[in-house]
């Protein structure tokens, strides 16, 4: 499975007779559109709290040091056809350009692919955040994955007004207990009464996400200068999630 680049990335709707093709449909429109998306994968420049954790081919794992430490950690695994470990984590911001406001209805998960987990190692690098943005939940083992707002201990569908001017910020999780997945994020919007949907992916490729294997070998870098990679034997379990706005 392809590794992924670490990097921000735009979408945005803006060109006349613009064509954007999802789930076998295709929407036209011919009005400029004001809704843009900015998606962020790194989690280091995420307000996030969570250790990082990523799952590299046990071939491609030579436990060389990441130059910059858990800073460069993301960029050196994703060289080593690194996938996120049981969650991707992305922060999506939508922004509202135009003079009257726009409704986000729904974001679901185009999934491209499914597979079974190569023999993986697992890395990790301890850091930690704060989560201050709006949190919606996707579980990728279901066959059509649709994300859910967290509220009040409850999860709801989305329903967000971007006022004009403005925007709303989401940190979405996509977990997956069951094989491997390569997929995209769809975000539904109403925008002056027409119905869009704004594709985001990680510049340019899927996102690609994989549940643990059981029994995978666990190495842990030591965060600070000059540290080393050390073994934590064989683990189980899923990682530690974030927590991003409930209410």
């Amino acid at each position: 499975m392809p590794g992924l680049a670490a990097s921000t990335v735009v979408t945005t709707a803006c060109a006349a007779a613009t064509t954007a093709a999802f789930t076998g449909g295709v929407h036209l429109w011919s009005a400029p559109a004001s809704v843009s998306t900015t998606v962020e994968t790194d989690p280091l420049r995420i307000d996030a709290e969570r250790n990082l954790v990523q799952l590299i081919p046990a071939d491609r794992f030579d436990r060389t040091r990441p130059d910059k430490g858990c800073a460069g950690f993301w960029d050196w695994a994703r060289k080593r056809g690194a996938v996120d470990d049981g969650s991707t984590m992305l922060q999506l911001t939508v922004t509202n350009s135009g003079s009257n406001a726009a409704l986000i209805t729904g974001m679901r998960a185009e999934v491209l692919s499914r597979s079974p987990v190569s023999h993986m190692v697992e890395a990790t690098c301890p850091t930690q955040g704060e989560a201050q943005v709006y949190a919606v939940d996707l579980n990728l083992d279901e066959p059509q994955p649709v994300g859910v707002y967290q509220k009040k201990g409850k999860h709801h569908p989305l329903d967000f007004t971007v006022a004009a001017g403005e925007l709303e910020t989401f940190l979405v999780t996509a977990d997956i207990t069951h094989g491997a997945s390569r997929w995209k994020l769809a975000v539904d919007v109403v925008e002056d009464g027409h119905k869009r949907t704004l594709v985001v992916d990680n510049d340019g490729k899927p996102f690609a996400t994989a549940a643990r294997p059981k029994g995978i070998e666990s190495w842990t870098l030591d965060p600070h200068a000059n540290g080393d990679w050390h073994a934590a034997g064989h683990v189980e379990g899923a990682s530690g999630r974030p927590q991003g706005r409930t209410s």
